[in-house]
């Protein structure tokens, strides 16, 4: 690539460039274009990326970077939304997330597939049949070289599985699981390799992923990690190309597993957050509302709670948020601070800026 740099170097410089630098280095020669085009590539950029947050706030969307050295966030980067915000999202909307491309619900039960970089988007019609409480996924099928979207339709006897193929710009039909006795607490799936994921609860013991294959268009149930404590809710992620569980007990811990490639579940960490919230703040019955990690493998944690004094009080001041930031390399926590008031904000997914392109899903 270089007669000054080998390639290894010059891959990882060029790792290290913005989306926007990297379009126009795309240009400078074909061998350079095809570096950067290369699947291989995209994924060193994704691991060298920083993580930031989608969150919803004040009737739009904002890019939170929780891996600034400053406990302060200043200016939340708002993201110019394509459309009308304030009639299409609200605080019920779902975003997901792919190589750098967004996947937005909108209140008209359609979908907005929407990059942030190249500020390109698509509008997506429901599969004909929508209910707020279907499950939803976002990924990469690499055996068709295809973005899909999944929902589950439930019906009386059976749920069945609904694909969007952006190459052919229709939805079909796919699997079919007769007489399902489980339910859903969070309706995004988590993407990683080429499946979906989700939590499906019998009850608060009996507990499974559902999980769903981009490119088989199969289905399979795997098994949770086991804590005789008893469980309150749970996450599901992404940490080191490993699928991750947290879990939030009763107890006020939070325990953290990643499946290995045995299937198997290890623990990887065991918090306590009890001494999180201060003596003044226990008016508050606050819980865990989001639990993510970021590049560094450091574990976001957000709390909300509900003040029990509802006397004069406006409905908001009722409402309490801390962000807390737990560092693995030092087993510490620090509070992340905003400028102004964390009241309104709301936690929505990872985001890791992609050179993938993507052109062909707004054709």
């Amino acid at each position: 690539m270089s007669e000054y740099l080998s390639e290894e170097l010059a891959l990882e410089i060029l790792a290290r460039l913005t989306i926007k630098d990297l379009a126009r280095f795309r240009c400078v020669c074909k061998t350079w274009r095809d570096v950067i085009n290369s699947r291989g590539f995209t994924e060193r950029h994704r691991d060298v990326s920083p993580v930031k947050f989608v969150s919803f706030y004040d009737k739009g969307f904002y890019l939170l970077d929780m891996e600034d050295k400053h406990p302060v966030i200043e200016t939340p980067r708002k993201l110019d939304f394509p459309l009308d915000h304030q009639s299409m999202i609200d605080e019920s909307t779902c975003v997901l997330h792919c190589d750098g491309t967004l996947c937005v619900t909108l209140n008209n039960h359609t979908f907005l597939v929407w990059n942030p970089s190249s500020k390109r988007f698509k509008i997506v019609p429901n599969p004909g049949i929508y209910r707020d409480s279907n499950i939803i996924g976002f990924g990469y099928d690499p055996v068709s070289n295809d973005y899909k979207i999944v929902t589950f339709i439930d019906q009386v006897d059976s749920s069945t599985a609904h694909v969007f193929e952006f190459t052919t710009g229709s939805w079909r039909e796919s699997v079919r699981i007769p007489c399902p006795d489980w339910y859903y607490r969070e309706r995004i799936g988590t993407f990683l390799d080429q499946s979906l994921y989700w939590i499906a609860y019998r009850s608060n013991v009996d507990r499974f992923i559902l999980c769903f294959n981009l490119s088989t268009n199969e289905y399979q149930k795997l098994s949770l990690p086991v804590y005789n404590q008893g469980v309150t809710c749970s996450w599901i992620g992404v940490t080191s190309q490993k699928l991750c569980i947290t879990e939030y007990g009763p107890c006020e811990d939070i325990w953290i597993s990643v499946m290995e490639k045995t299937g198997s579940w290890n623990k990887i960490a065991s918090l306590s957050i009890s001494n999180l919230i201060s003596i003044q703040d226990h008016i508050c019955d606050y819980q865990v509302e989001f639990v993510s990690f970021t590049k560094r493998n450091d574990i976001v944690v957000t709390f909300i709670g509900y003040h029990h004094d509802d006397g004069e009080m406006e409905a908001e001041e009722r409402v309490k948020k801390k962000v807390f930031l737990y560092k693995t390399g030092d087993n510490t926590f620090q509070q992340i601070r905003f400028c102004n008031s964390l009241a309104g904000f709301r936690f929505l997914n990872k985001y890791v800026e992609s050179p993938v392109i993507t052109d062909h899903i707004f054709i």
